[in-house]
This record gives structure tokens, C-alpha cells and sequence, in this order.
């Protein structure tokens, strides 16, 4: 609505602007016609009459420029008028840093502020960021709560003590009762080698030093290097060729057991993928999930891997094999697609898939967001005969509201949970809370990560419905799989 209203001002003086032009220009056309005096006086006129309409269109011309060059939440540059600054202030002589400064959890902030507030911080660290800069230094609002930041390059110890002076005046943040927000920004820093390097690619590089952040420095940060330089090189190479792998087939489904616990025989299964290259070999998703996930491919992933399952499912149906249900992932860049589900309901028409033959795994993380579309997604997936559970709870910062208001069939423990200690009592409070609350919403529950004995006998006790891990056994092609569950040969 803002950038609509913004819009609509910026039409508005351009039709403003226009109409005065269009009346100067009459006037010297009436002058002309109506005659003067002398020839003098006609080329006095027409000069003065052409120098009012070029002032008029040069500074119709400055105000749009800036107003386009301005962020519409932070009123400071914003990603495109950021990058040309930027690419003019390399041009000239000295070293400069990128910066990339992500806000910790601002969508907590959102939610317990409200956006209006939300939108007040940003302005503010837009504001904070600026008065730190020199002339010949820039920042712009890249995107939600994202900014870059070119400076002057000195030393790493000298940014992180210009970097130190912005924390600390944000930290300082409080509403109007005096508490304090608590904002806290991560930063990536590439520092600038080549200063024909295009802007965005800067950006991007420390974007991806911000995503390793080392704690000996004064705040927290992280410096772009040789593996990163790598790590991106690995990321075309493996963008050159996802699509022609797609094609071809290269994408596998392997299959991880899912055990029920009192007879610890194989209840389930999940669907994980693995990139077989005809010249490479295995790729894992460790090293493709990420970029997929990045880039917007891990859609089509997901889909495809939905289909597999779906014909694995047909095929056991028409074996007559045992009802086994698979559960697969679903990424949370689905919800940037209109009506994506569509095409996972035309997949369900095309094969013959009996009811809870295939649950859909939505991971925690995506219960931050609207709630009323999630249970939209819920119903769905409930009306296409599917089941829904709640992937990697206890990762981040999980809400039991998401279990109040979202109807979903299971809880899926994260791997966080069983990764301290065997003499944890805390963990395994929490651990026996969790479960007790799921049995109480009659929801199933299933730990996943579990790879020592004495955590199987000890979920065996909290009556856990579902164990996922490596204790029993690890992802497996599916004639394995096939194997184990059902004595196939």
C-alpha cells in the first residue's frame, strides 16, 4: 500500500510537472503568433521561454530521480540507487569494504511490535548507519531487513570498531516504557580486491560471510575468503547442470527407515534426495540443498521427489505390498508461488495413492509466517487424503500456538534434542514435556537424529510413537529399503 500511495504522489507530479510545461510552451506559442514590436523582443521571449521550460523539465527531472532512488520503508537509498553510488565511488581511488548487515530475528520483532514498529526500527538504522558514514561512503536498504555498506577500507580492526559504534547505538533502542528492542546485527564483509567487481556480486559475497560468523571479533561478523571464493565457484559449476540433471534423471530418491519403538520393525520411511552425476558420483545435500534452496530450484526439486514417492506407492499398492507411508519435505519457497499445491493435487489424481499412503513434512520455521495460509495448506493437504506433520521442531524458536491453531498429525523432534549429553536431565525433561503435550493433542511423535541405544530405550519409556536415525539405520536406495521392509529380493 505504501509503494502504491508512493506511486501515485510521483504520478501526480509528473502530471503537474507536464501541465506547466505544456502552458509555457502556449505562451511562447501565443508570442510568436500574436506578434511583438520588433524581431528583438520576439528572440528576447523566445530565449526566456526556452530556458523556463528546460528549468522546469531539469528539475521535474531531479525530484523524480531522487524520489526513485529512495527506499519506501527507511526513506534512505534504496538497493538500485545503493549500487550506483556504489559503483561511482569505486571508480575512484582507495580500498573499500562491502558490507552486508542483517538484523538478528527481526521477524520476532514484527510480531511483537506490530510491522508499523517493525518499519520505525529499520528508518532508525537506515538513520544510524548513515550519520557513521564519511562523504565518500554509502548505505542502502537491500531488502526486508537487509542493508549494504560501502566503506573505506583501512583495517579489519578499525571496521570492526566503526561496525562496534553502530551496534552499540542500535543496542540502545528501547519503546516507549523503556525496553530495550534488542537489536543486534550480524554483518558479512568482503573486502574489495578488484574495483571493476560488479556491485551485486559484492553484496553476494558478503552475504555469504555473513553466514559464518566468527566469534573473536568486536561484533558479530564474518570475512569473506579463499573457501568462500570456492564455495561460489562450486555453486555455478552446480547451477550449470541442475536442470539437464532433472532431465536425465540424476535426482534419486533414497529412503530412511522409520521404526516403531515397541517391536523395532519399520513403521516409515522418509523421502530424502541424492544427486547422482554420471561423472561426479554422488553429490550430498549438504552441499546443493542450500543453493537450491537460494536459487528458487529446490521447487522443482521437491515436486519431482513427490512424484517419485507417488509412483513408488503405486507400485507397492499394485504388488500388494504392506501400506508403508513415505513422508516428503516441503521448502518453505513454495509459499512465494500462487496456488502451488495444485500441482501436487494433479500428481495425487495421476496415481493411485490410498489415504496416508504419503505424509507432508512442513519444517517449524515455516509456522513464523502467516498462520491463516498454513492452515489453509493443512486443509488441503487433509482433503487430498495426505497427512501433515511438523518437521524439526525444537530448531528454532518453536510457539505452541503453531500446535494450538495448526491441525497437523505429528511432531517430528529435532536432532537438537538428543545432541547433549547422556547425563542431560534438563534435555530429557524437555524432551518428556514434548512428548506428553503431543500425546495430549494426540498427535504422533517421531525422533529424528537418534544414534546411540540408551536414547531408544529411553524414548521407549516416554512412549515416542517413531524413531528416524542412524542407531537403526541410514538413508538407503529403495530396492534396499524394499529389502528391509518387506523381505523383497
Amino acid at each position: 500500500m505504501k509503494q502504491l500511495i508512493s506511486r501515485i504522489k510521483h504520478i501526480g507530479i509528473i502530471l503537474v510537472w507536464d501541465l506547466i510545461t505544456a502552458i509555457a510552451l502556449f505562451f511562447l506559442l501565443f508570442i510568436v503568433v500574436s506578434g511583438l514590436e520588433t524581431e528583438v523582443m520576439k528572440a528576447i521571449a523566445v530565449i526566456v521561454t526556452c530556458c523556463f521550460v528546460f528549468l522546469m523539465m531539469f528539475m521535474k527531472y531531479q525530484l523524480l530521480y531522487k524520489q526513485y532512488g529512495r527506499d519506501d520503508v527507511t526513506g534512505g537509498k534504496n538497493k538500485k540507487e545503493f549500487e550506483r553510488i556504489a559503483r561511482d565511488l569505486l571508480r575512484g581511488d582507495g580500498q573499500y569494504v562491502m558490507v552486508y548487515a542483517n538484523v538478528d530475528r527481526f521477524k520476532l520483532i514484527n510480531e511483537a511490535y506490530g510491522n508499523s514498529v517493525g518499519d520505525m526500527i529499520l528508518r532508525e538504522i537506515q538513520t544510524v548507519i548513515d550519520e557513521e558514514l564519511r562523504w565518500d561512503e554509502v548505505s542502502g536498504r537491500i531488502m526486508a531487513d537487509n542493508f549494504g555498506i560501502l566503506m573505506r577500507f583501512h583495517s579489519i580492526e578499525k571496521l570492526e570498531q566503526s561496525l562496534s559504534r553502530i551496534s552499540k547505538r542500535l543496542s540502545g533502542l528501547s519503546d516507549e516504557d523503556g525496553n530495550e528492542y534488542g537489536i543486534i546485527l550480524y554483518f558479512g564483509i568482503c573486502v574489495i580486491e578488484d574495483n571493476e567487481a560488479e556491485v551485486s556480486a559484492l553484496l553476494e559475497h558478503a552475504n555469504l560471510a555473513r553466514k559464518k560468523i566468527a566469534p573473536s571479533h568486536l561484533v558479530p561478523m564474518g570475512i569473506y575468503d579463499e573457501k568462500d571464493r570456492e564455495r561460489l565457484s562450486r555453486d555455478k559449476e552446480l547451477e550449470m547442470k541442475m536442470h539437464q540433471a532433472l532431465e536425465h534423471g540424476d535426482f534419486i530418491p533414497y529412503l530412511q527407515p522409520k521404526y516403531e519403538l515397541q517391536g523395532e520393525t519399520v513403521a516409515g520411511a522418509e523421502a530424502l534426495v541424492r544427486w547422482v552425476d554420471p561423472e561426479e558420483g554422488m553429490i550430498y545435500p549438504n552441499e546443493f540443498i542450500p543453493l537450491f534452496e537460494k536459487n528458487g530450484f529446490v521447487v522443482e526439486i521437491d515436486l519431482y521427489m513427490f512424484e517419485q514417492v507417488c509412483k513408488l506407492v503405486e507400485k507397492w499398492v499394485k504388488e500388494g505390498q504392506k501400506l508403508i507411508p513415505i513422508s516428503v519435505n516441503l521448502s518453505r519457497s513454495h509459499f512465494e508461488i500462487a496456488n502451488f499445491f495444485d500441482k501436487y493435487e494433479q500428481l495425487l489424481k495421476k496415481y493411485n495413492i490410498p489415504p496416508k499412503a504419503i505424509e507432508i513434512e512442513l519444517t517449524e520455521s515455516l509456522f513464523y509466517n502467516d498462520m491463516s495460509s498454513l492452515n489453509t495448506l493443512v486443509n488441503k493437504i487433509h482433503q487430498a487424503g495426505l497427512s501433515c506433520s511438523i518437521d524439526d521442531f525444537g530448531s528454532g524458536y518453536s510457539s505452541l500456538n503453531m500446535l494450538k491453531d495448526v491441525k497437523v498429525d505429528a511432531l517430528k523432534l529435532d536432532r537438537v534434542f538428543f545432541a547433549s549429553g547422556e547425563d542431560d536431565k534438563r534435555g530429557k525433561d524437555v524432551i518428556q514435556s514434548v512428548i506428553r503435550l503431543a500425546q495430549a493433542l494426540d498427535l504422533r511423535t517421531i525422533s529424528e537424529g537418534v544414534e546411540k541405544r540408551n536414547q531408544v530405550e529411553f524414548l521407549k519409556q516416554m512412549h515416542c510413537d517413531l524413531i528416524q536415525g542412524y542407531v537403526f539405520a541410514k538413508p538407503m536406495p529403495i530396492q534396499e529399503f524394499e529389502c528391509l521392509a518387506f523381505g523383497a529380493k
